[in-house]
């Protein structure tokens, strides 16, 4: 796996490449906006350098992890990254971006080239995805995507300290 998630991968405005140290401050401030935190399930509200720590130390070198850049500059919008199942030969998409960033088709673009990635590398037989259901807009990427209900469910949030209402979806990648 760790091929995988060295892989550099490049679409028409993105270039998806391995999380650094020089992240941290974009980061940071990406899910420091509480509108951020509150829609994804393992983020702290506040989140600190200590958790961007705990990111890059335990999480990055464990799951494949893309910061998502413009091409042609520095600039992190967001991370992208496979949360591998231990049951199966699956992994489950998760996504954030900057607010400034939504609506843009960002996660569309990084969400087909991770999907591309995870069918190329590998062979992975599904995907899965979930989102809050007060999160609409995360759901058309991942129909976009090509996921399909599967049910509903309630997931922790950690920006919130509760369960929330959630949407489970998946994607077959082979039959």
């Amino acid at each position: 796996m760790a091929a995988f998630n060295g892989r550099d991968v490049f679409t028409e405005r993105l270039h998806l490449r391995r999380p650094v140290e020089a992240d941290a401050s974009s980061v940071i401030s990406i899910v420091a906006d509480s509108e951020v935190a509150r829609r994804l399930a393992r983020i702290p509200h506040p989140y600190t350098e200590s958790d961007f720590r705990f990111f890059m130390d335990l999480v990055v070198p464990c799951e494949p992890t893309w910061g998502v850049v413009l091409r042609g500059t520095s600039e992190l919008i967001g991370v992208i990254g496979l949360a591998l199942h231990s049951e199966s030969h699956s992994a489950e998409l998760g996504f954030y971006f900057g607010r400034q960033f939504w609506g843009q088709g960002f996660a569309t673009e990084a969400g087909q080239a991770i999907v591309r990635a995870a069918l190329d590398v590998t062979g992975y037989a599904r995907l899965t995805s979930g989102y809050y259901a007060d999160n609409s807009a995360s759901g058309r990427v991942l129909t976009k995507l090509g996921f399909k209900l599967i049910g509903y469910s309630s997931r922790p949030c950690l920006a919130e300290g509760r369960d929330k209402p959630s949407i489970e979806m998946e994607l077959r990648l082979t039959s």
